[in-house]
């Protein structure tokens, strides 16, 4: 099975918050829609390579059915998913590597235009899209859920290629890991600003973090295990510079990291130029 990110969902208390501050640094929003059992609703920003990031909250209907506890905490990135082609041979090759599986299950939402969106998800081990990445398979065609913003399409911004999961054991996590995707071995990066040891999987679009710091520290003692930031890819980051508000860049090993500069995104979502 491949890594190919669909999606990362990130929690706010206030998703018209989250709409301002993407706005603040450059990056467009557009209102998605409410889901199925009307207790979330989300907004969406749709990168060229057609990954996006989710901007979900509460619609105040009823405690929210996903990621509860990420959305009153006000957590940013709560969960992550991957797109597969056959959603039911896909779990059966989990079950095949010995990892537990839920689902599927059929979910959607109506567009803001009033046009129906339906696909299944199913949850790889023992939370959705927490450590793990869930996974999606359409039923409406896949230009219904999620099409690039057209602000974005001739940017320097491509797609999300990279999550980074904040666990308190990266050797054990690396085995599920391995068993579904076949990821190669990692390189162990240390990075002082981040506050993290870094285990990365190159090309394999996931890191696994474990904090060396309080504030990743703090964040894993509140919500456990998941993804802890968020890194959209760029061939050029001087021009993405140029373009977006972002951060001094940092190292990551041979590649360059700049954060969206902005309180409510910095430290989490980020650009990434990779030197190969």
């Amino acid at each position: 099975m491949d890594i190919r990110i669909d999606h990362v969902a990130s929690a706010w208390a206030d998703r018209e918050a989250g709409e301002a501050a993407c706005d603040a640094v450059g990056l467009p929003t557009t209102y998605g829609g409410e889901h199925a059992d009307g207790s979330t609703d989300m907004s969406i920003v749709g990168f060229p390579d057609g990954s996006y990031l989710e901007l979900i909250t509460n619609t105040g209907e009823a405690e929210p059915s996903r990621w509860p506890e990420f959305i009153a905490g006000d957590a940013g990135p709560a969960a992550w998913c991957v797109e597969v082609d056959d959603l039911r041979t896909a779990l059966s090759r989990a079950l095949d590597a010995g990892v537990r599986v839920a689902g599927p299950d059929r979910d959607g939402r109506a567009r803001p235009d009033g046009v129906a969106v339906e696909w299944e998800t199913a949850i790889l081990g023992e939370s959705l899209g927490a450590t793990l990445p869930f996974l999606i398979e359409d039923r409406t065609p896949r230009r219904y859920r999620i099409t690039p913003d057209p602000e974005l399409v001739d940017s320097p911004l491509t797609g999300i290629s990279e999550v980074v999961v904040l666990t308190d054991d990266a050797t054990a996590l690396t085995r599920p890991f391995d068993r579904l995707f076949g990821v190669p071995r990692p390189e162990t990066v240390e990075t002082d600003s981040f506050g993290a040891r870094l285990h990365r999987f190159a090309g394999a679009g996931v890191a696994l973090a474990e904090p060396a710091g309080d504030r990743l520290t703090a964040r894993l003692d509140e919500f456990g295990p998941a993804p802890c930031a968020v890194l959209v890819e760029t061939n050029d980051l001087g021009r993405a510079a140029d373009s977006f508000s972002l951060t001094a860049p940092e190292r990551w090993g041979d590649d360059r990291v700049a954060w969206f500069d902005h309180p409510a995104l910095r430290e989490w979502l980020g650009v990434v130029e990779y030197a190969h």
